[in-house]
């Protein structure tokens, strides 16, 4: 038995397979990590295995958090017995971002699913699942890839590895993906240049215009990458709780060049006083 398009997490590997081969593998599970590691991935194949086929696995959420109506229109197709193969598997994506209506929708479900049936919950955040459902679950925890399977990832994907975004990615092969189709390097390059400018302060405009037409998608991208830079230098933490905040912003709706422009002037400015 392999998981053959799986790229690191051996230990995790060789747990999953034991179980899988000892016919012991948990009905209701749930899979956590960083995001752009492998763990829907992972819980794909897992339950393809299982089941005997991937057309026997459902996968919800990944898109956008599954809905209540998803969850009941996924949970009644479980408990439909299968006409082919041996079993049925749910993955629910970004389980740590589904709404309570549709976290308590699954709870019966996840209890006790049929005798044939799987779920795998994935999610970046455990503490972020619900209780109710973090408890039905057995718990699967994946790290960060090493740079190297990074590379491998992205030369497999027919991307030439670029070293600042390994860097930046901080073992995630999706975050990887993602900044080399982007500006993104190109900004971290001139954000460290702004900082290390004794005209910082004037800079701000001018840099801050880079994202008048980024999109909200990518603006994150940018601030994410930018957390994953700071977070391997000795740095302050006021920049983490401005992050945090530009990202909140973001997702209201605000427009990226403000965003940014507020980010540099509250760390800037602040550092000042």
């Amino acid at each position: 038995m392999t998981l053959s398009t799986v790229v690191g997490h051996s230990k995790q590997l060789s747990v999953i397979k034991a179980l899988v081969n000892s016919n012991t593998f948990p009905r209701s599970s749930l899979f956590v990590g960083p995001e752009g590691v492998g763990k829907k991935l992972i819980a794909t194949e897992t339950l393809a295995l299982l089941t005997g086929s991937k057309l026997s696995v459902k996968v919800i959420g990944s898109e956008k958090p599954a809905t209540i109506d998803e969850v009941r229109e996924v949970s009644s197709w479980l408990f439909t017995k299968p006409t082919t193969g041996h079993g049925k598997g749910v993955v629910i994506d970004n389980a740590d971002e589904m709404k309570s209506e549709a976290a308590n929708a699954l709870l019966k479900t996840l209890e006790e699913p049929p005798d044939y049936g799987y779920i795998v919950l994935v999610a970046k955040s455990e503490q972020s699942v619900l209780p109710t459902l973090r408890s039905r679950c057995r718990i699967f925890r994946f790290g960060r890839l090493s740079d190297a399977n990074v590379e491998y990832i992205l030369e497999s994907l027919g991307i030439t590895p670029d070293k600042r975004v390994v860097k930046l990615s901080n073992g995630s092969a999706g975050m990887a993906v993602r900044l080399s189709e982007s500006q993104v390097p190109e900004l971290i390059q001139e954000f460290l240049n702004l900082m290390r400018s004794k005209q910082r302060l004037q800079g701000i405009v001018k840099f801050s215009a880079n994202f008048s037409k980024l999109s909200r998608e990518e603006t994150l991208l940018f601030l994410n990458a930018l957390e994953n830079l700071l977070s391997q230098k000795d740095t302050i933490i006021k920049w983490y709780e401005a992050i945090r905040k530009g990202r909140e912003f973001l997702r209201f709706y605000g427009k990226p060049q403000s965003v940014v422009e507020w980010m540099l002037i509250e760390v800037l400015l602040g550092n000042q006083n």
